[in-house]
């Protein structure tokens, strides 16, 4: 592994609308590019995220993150608007091996502990229980480790640097012993190797076991060129056997990445029945990240995911996502004017934007003008008993639980 330092030219962004994804509103530059845990499968090998030299050996170093963060919360970056901060990027882990000596990402969570914001970070390396003390001087924090398979051998293969999967459930563990949120993103399942019916049901089962909040599955996009070739690679030497397989799920070729989409719609249907069945969510779920997020964001992300929790269904989602459409209109150009006014916000904890936006979306419920925003009755309804408070929506039963 070499470390190559670079200068990092921001520290902590503000999105106009949440992420629904990782259900952040703001992000922190990842502090390194590259990445040494050298999973066969990660897609920023490919052209798209280009990276200078090797990337599982060649590793940046955004030395100056931590000022740059500093900078931005002392001036009050967060200080308007509450909402969870997500550090890092799929791209990168900010827990690989050159976190162990230059610490970029520890230093880097000093600042950000003092904006009174929460926190959301992924990683597939234990090293994130070294930093658990200063996670838990965030008012909230979600824990999300990656976990393809539960086969060790397998694991070896597929993610030859990262921590075993049996040591990243292990994170989830004690991230709930610590009073965090925590969750795994089982992407991507590889076909004929991790995505089969009794793998992923280990996964989950291993999942239950210590107590993840939930399990998020996808499959696997392999873009042509140098991540298509990595893994190809692996399957020639490892998995002989299922290069047919592979030639016919990925002969279109397309520069997304994605398989056949018949053979996808099979297999997201499958791994959304087996997550459900079990009582468990498919994403992350609203009663985690209601914490996370200010009321009309969580709001809003929340109509996110219905979509795609209906469309896994069968359900027709057009009208939900004109809706859904309808709010963000409504939500950014809010957002936007408050953002305008003057007043930074005197310390951390005040958050005014978020006050205000919160107040005008109760009067909009209170007085039934919300209505008049999303045009779909049952949404609307849906929207202000949660607002109301004490409920949240369940998503392996599509209801409101009261909790």
């Amino acid at each position: 592994m070499e470390l190559h330092s670079i200068e990092a030219k921001s520290g902590l962004s503000r999105a106009r609308y949440p992420e629904s994804f990782l259900v952040s509103l703001y992000r922190a530059l990842a502090p390194y590019r590259g990445c040494a845990h050298g999973c066969l499968y990660c897609d920023g090998r490919a052209e798209k995220y280009y990276v200078d030299g090797d990337f599982t050996r060649d590793i940046q170093i955004r030395e100056n993150l931590p000022d740059l963060v500093a900078r931005d919360v002392d001036g009050g970056t967060a200080s308007r608007e509450y909402g969870a901060v997500c550090i890092g990027s799929g791209v990168t882990d900010v827990y690989q091996g050159a976190e162990r000596e230059r610490g970029i990402t520890r230093a880097t969570l000093e600042h950000l502990s003092r904006a009174g914001i929460p926190i959301v970070i992924l990683t597939k390396n234990n090293l994130i229980l070294r930093d658990f003390d200063i996670l838990s001087r965030f008012p909230a924090a979600l824990i999300i480790t990656t976990i393809t398979t539960v086969n060790e051998k397998d694991a070896r293969f597929l993610e030859p640097g990262a921590t075993p999967p049996s040591g990243r459930l292990e994170i989830v563990r004690k991230a709930k012993e610590h009073g965090f949120f925590a969750g795994i993103m089982a992407m991507p399942l590889c076909p004929g190797i991790s995505d089969g019916e009794s793998s992923f049901a280990a996964l989950l089962d291993a999942a239950q076991e210590v107590g993840a909040d939930f399990v998020y599955p996808g499959g696997l996009t392999l873009r042509p060129g140098r991540q298509k070739d990595a893994f190809m690679a692996l399957v020639d030497s490892r998995y002989p056997d299922l290069r047919p397989l592979y030639n016919d799920l990925y002969r279109e070729n397309r520069q997304s990445g994605m398989p056949l989409a018949s053979a996808s719609a099979v297999l997201h249907a499958r791994l959304d029945r087996m997550v459900r069945t079990r009582g468990m969510s498919q994403m992350i779920p609203h009663r985690v990240y209601r914490s996370l997020l200010s009321a009309p964001d969580s709001l809003f992300v929340l109509f996110c995911h219905m979509q795609n929790l209906y469309q896994m269904r069968g359900v027709d989602t057009r009208p939900l996502k004109a809706a859904t459409d309808r709010y963000a209109e409504w939500l950014g150009e809010a957002r936007t004017a408050l953002r305008r006014k003057r007043g930074a916000g005197s310390f951390p904890g005040t958050f005014p934007v978020t006050g205000e936006l919160t107040e005008r979306l109760l009067e909009l419920s209170a007085t039934g003008n919300l209505s008049l925003i999303l045009r779909n009755d049952r949404l609307t309804a849906l929207a202000s008993e949660i607002l109301n408070g004490g409920v949240y929506f369940d998503y392996p039963s599509l209801s409101i639980v009261s909790g």
